[in-house]
């Protein structure tokens, strides 16, 4: 086999083009008129508050949210296209709210702890303590 060399043909430059889409920005413009591209910049500001104010409500934990942009193309017969965009916005999910409680002897809920019980029984008296200082002897 011979080997090919490869051409020695030189890259024509593209030839300017001044509504060619440069950047994202100019593609999302496109989109109502500009007011879509407002709907993702005052979408994502917001989102970044919601994270400001998870943080300083419940720490950082679960202090996570997210912004999905969707572009849509459909290639016409004559070389157009056809666009269509959304974008949505997850703010960070809100612990669920806590509360706590004691259960009594009849399986029912109640604030008054089983430990305040014994709390409220009478002083018991201690025969064996060291007159002194007034420490307590172990009875074993």
């Amino acid at each position: 086999m011979a080997k090919k060399t490869p051409g020695t043909e030189i890259a024509k430059p593209a030839p300017h083009d001044p509504y060619k889409m440069r950047t994202l920005e100019q593609i999302l413009a496109l989109f109502d008129g500009g007011d879509f591209l407002e709907e993702v910049m005052d979408g994502h500001k917001k989102l970044q508050i919601d994270l400001l104010e998870h943080k300083a409500e419940h720490g950082t934990k679960g202090c996570g949210g997210s912004m999905t942009l969707q572009v849509s193309y459909a290639l016409g017969k004559s070389g157009d296209v056809a666009m269509g965009a959304t974008v949505t916005f997850k703010a960070p999910k809100k612990p669920p709210s806590s509360a706590a409680a004691f259960i009594n002897d009849n399986g029912e809920l109640t604030l008054y702890s089983p430990f305040m019980s014994r709390m409220h029984q009478p002083v018991r008296d201690v025969s064996d303590y060291d007159p002194d200082t007034g420490e307590v002897r172990d009875t074993d």
